[in-house]
């Protein structure tokens, strides 16, 4: 509207010198003037009536703008769980003849199948027996769909695959009841947000792999040291994780075991960590104390712990969680 003003007053002082001038003019001067004042107006009158109806228009969307923003809209709340439903476009039918241990099968056709997004325990591990059992209950013999992600198959040649019984996803199912965790390895991932709220469900419920042990309130991390000075894996003995017993009563952690996010497990030798004691157990190798732990890997390629974020899952003998620690 500023605009519109600051322009019909520009224009009115144009026409305000040929009005002065003419009155010490002859006549026909004063006609010529008087002609050429009044074209002036009616341009003026023009640009004035082009000024209005845009202004108009401006008006008309500025109204139109305020009743959009007034108009509530509908807020969309994310789920919780997200619902997992089958994406089997590349899919295929085949039958489990075997299941070798809780996330790896072999078809009818004897080709191995390792489930993608998941992890249960190695074999003679807590739990590794009840997991192969209850993969067993849930598909052996039957007929299931196999969807491919990104990846074909891993480094064993077994075809990495979601496995689906109707329209269950059995990897999810697995970590749901309490029998996998979780385990991203991208770039297969197409369903690990899923996974991800299973393993919070179990973990919630305190079923399984996330059934607390007796000891949980004795034994805690004092201190983790994940990033060793220079080249992780040049340095094994720089990564390590000490552990202290809080408690007033002695335990055997023969059997005991701690891991990581991956498959990296170490399993305790017979040992008893006493009242108000701490252990170190360190990634690399050496002579074993009654303080210092070395994991002594036939394979120290790489070090355990990721720099940018890990956890470590200490267990009782029995597979019943201990602790719980991320970083």
């Amino acid at each position: 509207m500023k605009r519109i003003l600051a322009t019909i007053f520009i224009f009115s002082l144009l026409a305000v010198p040929f009005v002065s001038s003419g009155a010490v003019k002859n006549d026909a001067s004063k006609e010529l003037e008087i002609q050429i004042l009044k074209l002036q107006i009616q341009i003026l009158q023009f640009q004035i009536q082009q000024l209005r109806q845009q202004f108009q228009i401006l008006l008309q969307k500025a109204e139109k703008s305020t009743q959009e923003l007034k108009e509530p809209k509908e807020t969309v709340k994310p789920k919780e769980n997200p619902v997992v439903e089958p994406k089997l476009n590349n899919s295929e039918v085949f039958i489990v003849d075997y299941v070798i241990d809780g996330d790896t099968v072999e078809l009818r056709n004897r080709e191995r199948v390792r489930l993608i997004g998941i992890n249960t325990p190695e074999m003679g591990q807590p739990y590794s027996s009840e997991a192969k059992n209850k993969l067993k209950e849930l598909i052996e013999g039957k007929e299931v769909k196999l969807e491919k992600d990104i990846t074909d198959k891993d480094r064993y040649d077994r075809l990495l695959r979601y496995i689906w019984l109707g329209d269950v996803l059995i990897n999810l199912e697995m970590v749901r009841l309490g029998y996998a965790n979780s385990y991203t390895y991208p770039p297969d991932v197409k369903y690990q947000d899923q996974i991800v709220a299973a393993e919070r469900e179990a973990r919630e419920k305190k079923i399984g792999l996330w059934t607390p042990a007796e000891t949980s309130s004795c034994i805690i991390i004092s201190y983790m040291r994940a990033d060793a000075a220079g080249n992780d894996n040049y340095n094994l003995n720089d990564e390590y994780v000490i552990f202290k017993n809080t408690c007033s009563q002695e335990f055997n952690m023969a059997g005991w075991t701690v891991k990581d996010e991956a498959t990296h497990i170490f399993t305790f030798p017979s040992f008893y960590f006493t009242p108000q004691a701490t252990i170190t157990l360190y990634s690399g190798s050496g002579t074993n104390t009654t303080d210092k732990l070395y994991w002594n890997r036939a394979d120290e390629r790489y070090a355990i712990w990721n720099n940018t974020g890990d956890t470590v899952y200490l267990r009782d003998v029995n597979g019943n969680l201990v602790i719980e620690y991320s970083y």
